[in-house]
C-alpha cells in the first residue's frame, strides 16, 4: 500500500491546522482589543491623538453601534431589550464586525499563502490583481448600502408606523442583525465583475455569454432594487440598479479582453 497520499494528505491537513491557530490568534488579539477597550482622543498640544483605553462596559463595539444607529435612525426609532442579553449580543456582534475588518489582510496572507503552493502561476498573478478590486468593490457596496439607502428605509418604516399610530420600536438584535444583512448584501452585490472576470479566467464560462444574457442581469438587477430601495418602485429602485448593471458590463468587457488576449489565434495585422 502506498503510503504518500496519505502522508500528503496527512502534512496539508497539518498545515491547515497551523494556518487556521494563526488566523484565531491574530483574531483573538483584535476582538479583545475590541472588546475591552474604548477609543478616546489624547490631547498633547492642542492635537487630538487616537489612544485606547481599558472599558470593558462601553468598548469600541459599543462606539461603533452608537455611530451606526445615529446615522440609520437617529431619534426615530427607540431600540428595546426583549430579552436581557440582547445588548451584550449587539455588543458581541459589532466587535465581529470591527475584528473581522482589521484582522482581514492576516487572514488573506494566511490562505492565500497556503493554497498558493498549488496554483500555477498565472492562477497565483489573477488571485493577486483580483484581491485589491474585490475588497473596495465589497467597500464601495457597503457603503452605498448603508450610507445612503438604509437611512430612508427606516425613515419610510418610521412613516409607515407613525401612520397607524404605533409607536416606533425595534430591538437590539433585529438592528444590528439588519446592518450585518446590508453590508453583506450590498458588498457582495458590487462583486459582480470580480465573480464573472473569475468564471471566465478559469475557462468555465466564455465572455459572449456575459453579452448574450445581458436582458438577465438587467432584470436582476432591478429586483434587487425593487427588494432593497426605500420606495420600493421608481427613482430609488433605479439608483441601485444602475449601478449592478454597469459593473455587469464591466465584467463582461474585462472577461472579452482577456480572453482576446489569451486566445493563440488572435493575430495581429496591423503591421501587414
Amino acid at each position: 500500500m502506498d503510503e504518500s497520499p496519505i502522508r500528503l494528505i496527512t502534512s496539508n491537513l497539518e498545515e491547515l491546522r497551523q494556518v487556521v491557530v494563526r488566523i484565531l490568534k491574530v483574531f483573538f488579539v483584535f476582538f479583545i482589543l475590541f472588546f475591552f477597550f474604548k477609543e478616546k482622543p489624547f490631547t498633547v498640544y492642542g492635537y487630538n491623538i487616537p489612544f485606547v483605553y481599558p472599558s470593558p462596559y462601553y468598548n469600541m463595539g459599543d462606539q461603533l453601534f452608537n455611530v451606526i444607529r445615529y446615522h440609520l435612525i437617529q431619534k426615530k426609532f427607540t431600540l428595546i431589550l426583549i430579552n436581557s442579553t440582547d445588548g451584550v449580543v449587539a455588543d458581541l456582534y459589532s466587535c465581529v464586525f470591527l475584528t473581522l475588518i482589521f484582522s482581514s489582510p492576516w487572514i488573506i496572507y494566511y490562505l492565500s499563502s497556503f493554497i498558493s503552493p498549488a496554483l500555477k502561476p498565472n492562477e497565483k498573478q489573477a488571485l493577486r490583481q483580483a484581491i485589491i478590486p474585490a475588497a473596495l468593490l465589497f467597500i464601495f457596496g457597503a457603503f452605498i448600502g448603508l450610507y445612503y439607502v438604509a437611512p430612508d428605509v427606516f425613515t419610510i418604516l418610521y412613516y409607515y408606523d407613525s401612520g397607524i399610530g404605533a409607536e416606533p420600536t425595534m430591538s437590539l438584535t433585529s438592528f444590528i442583525s439588519f446592518f450585518l444583512i446590508y453590508v453583506l448584501t450590498f458588498g457582495l452585490a458590487f462583486e459582480t465583475p470580480i465573480i464573472m472576470i473569475g468564471v471566465t479566467r478559469a475557462g468555465l464560462v466564455q465572455s459572449d455569454y456575459w453579452f448574450k444574457n445581458w436582458r438577465y442581469a438587467v432584470v436582476g438587477a432591478l429586483i434587487f432594487g425593487v427588494i432593497f430601495s426605500p420606495g420600493m418602485i421608481g427613482f430609488t429602485m433605479m439608483l441601485l440598479a444602475i449601478p449592478i448593471i454597469a459593473l455587469y458590463f464591466v465584467g463582461a468587457y474585462v472577461s472579452r479582453r482577456f480572453e482576446k488576449k489569451k486566445d493563440p489565434d488572435v493575430i495581429d495585422v496591423s503591421n501587414q
